[in-house]
């Protein structure tokens, strides 16, 4: 349905009625009566446009294809993972503008698969990589369980292939990553990396992954039906040190920080993220002590967070919030009236 039908439809029914023909991924617009719009836009995405132009809720539980490959039900962007055997084709991101392929040195065992999450056992001695399928893109952690295996000289720099088909891998801000089209524009992008051990108390399994939570969730503490584990994140009183992100003519490397890999401290597991995971928006909270949280979900509380925040929070912190909106669907024709902003 246009603006217009929309804005007719609300003046003779007296109801705000959607504007199907502006619905996206992250945003919803509404006629209403008054002959005004309302426009709710999402930090992250609401739905996901299937190939026969009908949306459905987002999924990101992976699933093997029929061409070996491994990725989730329903994602904003057309991702997908190695089923096993070259590494080559690890990773695979695409756009519309053009696709980036991330490549392992070696080759890749099949991936035991869980919820968003695809585990290859052993890529070293003693190491895991895992990586997760989110609505927008993608996290990978290596995951080093012993001292004996933090000790592999190849843990002293990761390195990936990386090679653009339509868009061009290059630095980013902060030590980050993008991927930029013909034009010079950002497609996907990413922050630095981050390692961190376990020196922090575990839960009562003994994992390290942060379940952020959706801000609907009365309990931050009970899982809620929906919910997705992110990429592992340090907890409090683990070691951790953030990792540049080098690019070079076809590679991508970070440099892990030896001191918490091998330091007579270090408390396994030891977790790698090189944060080559790229996503189409950016949001992030910045800690008092230091501590990000890129590409967040749920509400990690504002200010002195502890008051009102949720549970992870304590006196010794102060939260920020920071995120980037798109103002395209700002614009509609002007012939059918003005538009209001809602959140």
């Amino acid at each position: 349905m246009s603006a217009q039908s929309a804005s007719a439809l609300a003046a003779e029914t007296g109801e705000p009625v959607e504007v199907v023909s502006e619905r996206s991924e992250y945003t919803r617009t509404e006629a209403n009566p008054d002959g005004t719009f309302t426009l709710t836009q999402s930090t992250t995405p609401q739905r996901v446009k299937a190939d026969d132009g009908s949306w459905r809720d987002v999924d990101v539980t992976l699933e093997r294809r029929p061409d070996g490959s491994v990725g989730p039900k329903a994602a904003v962007v057309d991702l997908s993972f190695s089923g096993g055997g070259s590494g080559k084709d690890m990773i695979r991101l695409a756009a519309p503008q053009g696709s980036v392929g991330l490549g392992w040195p070696d080759r890749l065992p099949e991936p035991a698969l869980e919820g968003a999450t695809a585990t290859y056992p052993e890529v070293f001695k003693g190491v895991d990589l895992q990586l997760t399928a989110t609505a927008e893109g993608y996290r990978e952690v290596l995951v080093v369980k012993t001292a004996e295996a933090a000790a592999n000289p190849e843990l002293n720099e990761v390195a990936l292939t990386a090679r653009g088909d339509g868009l061009t891998v290059a630095p980013g801000a902060g030590g980050g990553l993008r991927a930029i089209d013909e034009d010079g524009n950002t497609v996907f992008k990413g922050p630095a990396g981050l390692m961190w051990d376990s020196a922090g108390d575990a839960d009562e399994t003994g994992a390290r992954t942060q379940l952020m939570r959706n801000t609907s969730t009365p309990n931050p503490g009970e899982p809620a039906e929906g919910d997705v584990p992110e990429a592992a994140a340090p907890d409090k009183g683990d070691a951790s040190a953030v990792l540049p992100v080098h690019v070079s003519d076809g590679e991508i490397a970070v440099k892990p920080d030896l001191d918490v890999l091998r330091g007579e401290d270090t408390v396994y597991p030891v977790y790698i993220d090189p944060s080559m995971g790229l996503g189409v928006s950016e949001r992030t909270v910045l800690s008092s002590d230091g501590d990000t949280f890129y590409d967040f979900s749920g509400d990690l509380g504002v200010g002195r967070c502890y008051r009102v925040g949720p549970y992870y929070c304590d006196a010794d912190h102060t939260n920020r919030m920071y995120f980037e909106f798109s103002p395209s669907k700002l614009k509609l024709p002007l012939d059918v009236g003005h538009l209001e902003t809602g959140t």
